[in-house]
């Protein structure tokens, strides 16, 4: 009895020894699917539209701080651009910004850990796989281009809605011209043989979205409703970090005020 009760033992630990060894598989095979997708999209027009959108809002909040600090110190319309004092402290806050950004956006990994986070969330192994074997195609990489042209504009379309986008602001003209080159380089271009051309990429597109063969509206669906609503979050969250600098660098610029006073007694 005793023997059997040790065979009977044995034989359980090696059933779970094998079970964890397949969910461990099963999880790398989800993950690499996962990274796959991830991976295969282009994110320099999201990250270019989102740095200029930042940059704009550094420049604003610098603006800000600077008339409400001159306020307080008796300042009024000579307290402007003319003034080397008030170049000065701009290029001080618009520091902290350009500093905050090359910390925490400019690398990209965070809008990397979002995507993949919810892509691992809303799509399983095997559809993750499905999209990534469908983006390794030649339509499949056309269709994710165009859909990276799409988000890419969203970012932009976000800020022009909410009267946040200021074509002409200046000191964010290098940001503009980086993101009008990466734009020019991704085009769309028509084509109206795609669907004959294509036809697997085409079925893959023009599907029932509650198909689980076909996961890609369901895919296009967390790009633009909770992936973007993250992007935006975090871009935010970021300009209101970066004021929030700009702030704690008030007594430098009290200095500047200080000088600027005191060169027109």
């Amino acid at each position: 009895m005793k023997k059997f009760l040790l065979l009977l033992a044995g034989l359980f630990m090696a059933a779970s020894v094998h079970i964890a060894a397949y969910a461990a598989e099963a999880q790398a095979d989800a993950a690499d699917a996962v990274a796959r997708v991830v991976e295969s999209h282009d994110k320099e027009l999201i990250l270019g539209g989102g740095k200029l959108m930042i940059k704009q809002s550094a420049i604003r909040s610098a603006r800000k701080l600077l008339l409400e600090w001159g306020r307080e110190s008796g300042l009024g319309g000579e307290w402007w651009d003319d003034a080397p004092e008030y170049r000065t402290s701009k290029a001080l806050l618009l520091e902290s910004g350009d500093s905050l950004m090359a910390q925490r956006y400019d690398s990209g990994v965070w809008l990397e850990q979002a995507w993949t986070q919810y892509t691992a969330r809303e799509l399983d192994s095997e559809e993750a796989d499905t999209i990534a074997t469908q983006f390794a195609t030649e339509g499949g990489q056309k269709l994710r281009m165009l859909m990276d042209w799409y988000l890419g504009e969203m970012v932009l379309f976000n800020y022009t809605f909410t009267d946040r986008f200021d074509y002409d602001l200046k000191e964010s003209e290098k940001e503009l011209r980086a993101l009008q080159q990466q734009a020019q380089k991704r085009l769309p271009r028509e084509d109206v043989e795609f669907t004959s051309r294509y036809p697997d990429t085409f079925r893959f597109v023009a599907c029932s979205p509650d198909s689980r063969y076909c996961p890609s509206v369901k895919y296009w669906k967390m790009l633009i409703y909770p992936l973007m609503g993250e992007i935006f979050r975090y871009m935010d969250g970021l300009s209101a970090d970066i004021e929030s600098q700009m702030r704690a660098r008030k007594p430098e610029v009290m200095a500047q005020i200080e000088a600027f006073k005191a060169r027109r007694r």
